[in-house]
């Protein structure tokens, strides 16, 4: 019955005034149109992987069809459109997250990728028996398991800040465990089970303070609002 319910509503209205039509958006999504025991779709799981839409679906398709070959290695035709293609697309993260410039940014294949090359490229380089990293208890494996391993390896400390009865980060412990020793804070933007918005902008600047680097987790932020990388 909520399945019926929540695929027949047209539109979903907030206080702020804004409003969702979710007629137009399941209709961009080829693969919500099915039906799954007798019921329309609904896909819950985009906290571990998202659905396509047509935009997406369409702009692979015709790559594939048109423009594809290996980038950065090739002076023909084919290789030169799609060495175009894939540099634009570094640009257009660029200005969706204010990005300081195209070096700035990365590709990689997923999260847990992401943040291990951090670990075993900078965290193997840069820190130092003793030195601390702060995480939270709310972080996916994927920001949690490679500073557990690197901390095994190089004799670190892994300081984990709580989390509260009302689900957002204790900051008062935060604070307290930030200190001359901490040489990285690991955290979540938006929590990938309870979407708890942390402050990262605040927690940078304690990390700052100190002389810490900061990694944040931005995967399930990026998506749902607005983030400027250098604020």
């Amino acid at each position: 019955m909520a399945q019926e319910n929540l695929s027949a509503r047209k539109a979903v209205h907030f206080s702020s005034g804004h409003s969702i039509n979710l007629s137009a958006i399941r209709k961009d999504f080829p693969v919500l149109s099915q039906m799954i025991n007798g019921h329309p779709l609904v896909y819950l799981d985009n906290a571990a992987s998202t659905q396509k839409p047509m935009s997406v679906i369409q702009k692979m398709q015709t790559f594939y069809e048109h423009d594809y070959a290996n980038v950065h290695r090739g002076a023909y035709e084919l290789s030169s459109r799609a060495t175009d293609e894939y540099e634009e697309a570094r640009r257009k993260i660029v200005d969706f997250i204010n990005a300081a410039g195209s070096k700035n940014i990365i590709f990689t294949k997923n999260g847990s990728e992401a943040i291990n090359l951090v670990a075993y490229s900078w965290g193997r380089h840069f820190l130092n028996e003793g030195d601390e990293i702060v995480l939270t208890e709310m972080e996916h494996h994927s920001n949690l398991i490679p500073w557990q391993l690197l901390a095994e390896e190089k004799g670190l400390t892994l300081r984990p800040v709580p989390i509260r009865a009302d689900g957002t980060l204790d900051m008062e412990v935060l604070k307290k465990v930030i200190f001359s020793k901490t040489k990285l804070v690991a955290v979540t933007h938006v929590s990938n089970v309870l979407g708890t918005i942390n402050p990262v902008a605040e927690i940078a600047r304690l990390a700052h303070s100190v002389g810490a680097k900061i990694l944040v987790d931005g995967a399930q932020s990026v998506p749902h609002f607005s983030v400027d990388v250098q604020a």
